[in-house]
């Protein structure tokens, strides 16, 4: 539970739940064109739980990397605090506020964005980052979902920031006989600026566009183009063309300035004249991937004629919808923050890249058009998402996550290839295996056929079979040749994780397996399924271990299995023993069971949770899927047992309440559905792992293409307390399988947990209990 007032909403809200505004639910004007499932409104206000703080600490497993600023449901705005000039953007524990920017990726590793930043001072106008720069106070500070406000400690003022889908609305009140600035440095970003142009338009716009480097080292950039529009002329205005540190520019009353060079620090600034009493300058800002008349058009069609109140309602509204699609009920008020708050960051990203009027940039750069009652997204975290938080969307957002895999059906279109981590609409190849492939084939084997499934297989296809031309943005699986050839990737050949590698490359390929043979292609099947078990390939039948061999076949000597990156990405032996999630029947026989069990068993015997090479590592994604994996191997109680304490000692209600960077809402989803008590471990097979939940009852609201009207999970009373699972009815009779299938969800009905105080081994335990496995079917 939160230790103060000021993380549990600020401005003086002493209550346990969130400060709630009273907000009234008025039209949404979102342009999102799905519908939704029907919810029940006696639910009330889910929003009152989410608390955008959790997740913006220091830890303890790394920098978090949450932003706690205004977003609708997937929106293309971000609008949020920027607690360092170039980064991650806000950190709770940092006391300085460099001002506001539009755009945010949600929790990833690397510098990114923070396109089009603006803030507020009083006085003369400055524009270096240190002269514009204000300290703030969490007790003078609040945010909930849609709205964020803080005081700028140095200058008096508040600021308010609000977002629709395409467009932020700010409000700063000034105080009395101070004049008051917008400054826009926009040479400013969290990455690297490679050019940025602003024009004052008339006496109350401003208009340009910011240019900046793909994240994580990627090559390429992209535009952001914005129009500014503030509710009253100038008092008076300017431009400015200097450095960011050092002798500060001169303002001048140019009204176009442009960058050319990373030197260059360039910007506008609108100023008023002090007032005897408080003044507020309110200015709307609308964003644009495409080109100017975009991010105008944006502007017009989601905030025009709009006031912030307004705007701030309705987001709250937007996101009461959203959040309403899952009711979790009877559980403590810290359960109910945690798992909402965890629910409202799966539902970040990808972000909507179209305009209001269908316009997107492609892979191609050029301008195309979304079919009507369509969006296209981007932002794919693929290497993360596609474990939990992509099949979460796919259950309770199917319209949208079937746009979204249509979004990627247009990379490949565009592009020519489909990438493992897509921004905007450039390639970046970060991580490994072919992640956006199980994303689509999982969402065409749970029903989600409205988007091309034929250029989707082409594409897919031939990422998973044929080496990325040269010369080309996409990199493709790294070492196909030796994936053709020796059936895994050597570690003399490839220097990145080469484990890694064919072990995630193999999840691509049992997914296509299953996807071919739902598709009636039974010699692609053949080829996948084969494909599939080349991770066997580097399993070490002597220490049954997985670990890198050369391409001559040789082991890779003085192996140990506790080292951080010998062979691995981003971890050791130890965590990758555990992914092969499509085959651990295999696993398990190729192990031992006894030996399978008791090193799981070591796996989770730590003190406290942190980076250890032979222990799990609940920061991070290599094995996520682990501690459900006692359900696999005999023992169910024991995945129900670590379940639990990973919950308890790694999403507590605090800002260092998600393990490590929650990339773009994967650890986020992992919670939300294990306190719902399920998750797949191997989402393209279909199965649904089964742990106990941590509510009393649960109400997941389907809506079409799916059967069923409703899913409602039950446990008996006081969950929190009863960690193990006695007994299970589905649909009201027994049901001794440790595991679901998607369609038992999708369908409707009913599961009911009966749990207690000590574990059941008879529960779920026997082998015909256990999820399936490739091993146990031939194509």
């Amino acid at each position: 539970m939160a230790k103060n007032s000021s993380f549990m909403g600020g401005l003086g809200c002493g209550s346990r739940k969130l400060c709630s505004f009273g907000l009234v639910a008025i039209a949404i004007f979102s342009s999102i064109p799905y519908a939704s499932a029907a919810v029940d409104e006696k639910h009330g206000d889910p929003a009152q739980w989410v608390n955008p703080f959790i997740g913006t600490g220091k830890g303890p497993g790394d920098s978090e990397n949450l932003f706690p600023g205004a977003v609708m449901p997937f929106g293309m705005v971000q609008f949020s605090p920027d607690t360092e000039d170039k980064g991650l953007g806000y950190h709770y524990d940092q006391q300085v506020l460099k001002g506001f920017s539009m755009t945010h990726m949600s929790g990833v590793g690397c510098a990114n964005e923070g396109e089009v930043f603006l803030t507020a001072t009083t006085g003369p106008v400055e524009t270096q980052e240190t002269a514009i720069e204000s300290p703030y106070s969490h007790h003078q500070e609040s945010a909930s979902p849609g709205y964020y406000q803080v005081r700028l400690q140095r200058w008096d003022v508040n600021a308010e920031l609000t977002a629709t889908d395409r467009t932020g609305m700010v409000r700063f009140t000034f105080p009395a006989d101070k004049a008051a600035n917008v400054v826009l440095p926009i040479s400013h970003s969290l990455n690297n600026t490679t050019g940025a142009e602003v024009h004052l338009v008339g006496d109350r716009e401003m208009e340009g566009y910011v240019e900046n480097q793909a994240f994580c080292g990627a090559k390429g950039s992209y535009k952001v183009y914005f129009v500014i529009r503030f509710d009253r002329p100038f008092g008076s205005s300017g431009t400015w063309n200097g450095s960011p540190t050092g002798t500060p520019a001169l303002l001048t009353a140019e009204r176009a300035v442009k960058q050319a060079s990373h030197e260059q620090w360039v910007g506008a600034y609108a100023s008023w004249p002090s007032s005897g009493q408080s003044q507020t300058v309110t200015a709307q800002l609308g964003i644009s991937y495409v080109d100017l008349a975009g991010a105008r058009n944006n502007l017009k069609t989601e905030a025009e004629g709009k006031s912030f109140d307004q705007v701030r309602d309705s987001a709250r509204t937007a996101w009461n919808k959203a959040l309403n699609v899952i009711e979790a009920s009877g559980g403590s008020e810290t359960q109910e923050r945690v798992f909402y708050t965890a629910l409202y960051h799966s539902l970040l990203m990808p972000s909507v890249l179209s305009d209001a009027d269908g316009r997107y940039i492609g892979f191609d750069d050029a301008i195309h058009q979304v079919k009507p009652g369509h969006l296209l997204y981007g932002n794919f975290s693929g290497w993360d998402i596609y474990r939990s938080q992509m099949p979460l969307v796919a259950l309770i957002e199917p319209r949208r996550m079937e746009d979204m895999a249509e979004s990627v059906v247009l990379m490949y279109q565009q592009g020519g290839w489909i990438d493992r981590w897509p921004q905007i609409n450039r390639y970046t190849n970060i991580m490994a295996g072919s992640p956006l492939t199980v994303i689509l084939s999982t969402a065409w084997l749970d029903g989600l056929h409205d988007f091309d499934i034929h250029t989707a297989w082409e594409g897919m296809y031939r990422d998973a079979t044929q080496a990325a031309p040269p010369n080309k943005p996409y990199e493709g699986q790294i070492g196909m040749q030796w994936i053709n050839t020796l059936h895994y990737v050597p570690n003399d050949k490839v220097n990145y994780g080469s484990v890694s590698q064919i072990q995630e490359d193999a999840i691509a390929y049992a997914s296509l397996y299953r996807l071919a043979k739902a598709l009636g292609n039974t010699a692609d099947a053949k080829i996948m399924y084969d494909r599939a078990l080349y991770y066997r390939n580097v399993f070490d039948p002597e220490s049954r271990f997985f670990r890198p061999r050369n391409a001559d076949g040789s082991w890779v000597p003085n192996f140990d299995p506790a080292q951080d990156g010998h062979g691995f990405i981003e971890g050791s032996g130890w965590h990758y023993q555990w992914l092969a999630p499509a085959d651990l029947a295999w696993v398990v026989n190729a192990m031992g069971r006894e030996r399978f069990n008791k090193r799981l068993t070591q796996f989770f015997d730590y003190e406290y949770p942190s980076w250890f090479g032979q222990y799990y590592n609940p920061y991070n994604e290599t094995d996520l899927q682990a501690p459900f994996e006692f359900n696999f191997s005999g023992k169910p109680w024991e995945t129900q047992r670590v379940v639990r304490r990973v919950l308890k000692e790694n999403y507590p209600d605090t800002p260092d309440g998600i393990p490590g960077n929650d990339d773009c809402g994967e650890m986020s989803s992992w919670a939300v559905m294990s306190m719902m008590g399920f998750y797949s471990v191997d989402p393209a097979s279909l199965a649904y792992e089964l742990s106990s939940p941590v509510f009393p009852r649960v109400v997941i609201h389907l809506s079409a293409p799916y059967k069923g009207k409703t899913f409602t999970i039950e446990a008996s009373p006081d969950p929190q307390n009863m960690t193990y699972i006695q007994s299970v009815q589905l649909n009201e009779a027994a049901h001794a399988q440790n595991w679901i299938t998607f369609q038992n969800i999708s369908d409707g009905g009913s599961i009911r947990f009966n749990l207690g105080g000590s574990p059941n081994p008879s529960w779920g335990a026997a082998k015909e209990d256990a999820p399936p496995s490739l091993s146990e079917e031939m194509p």
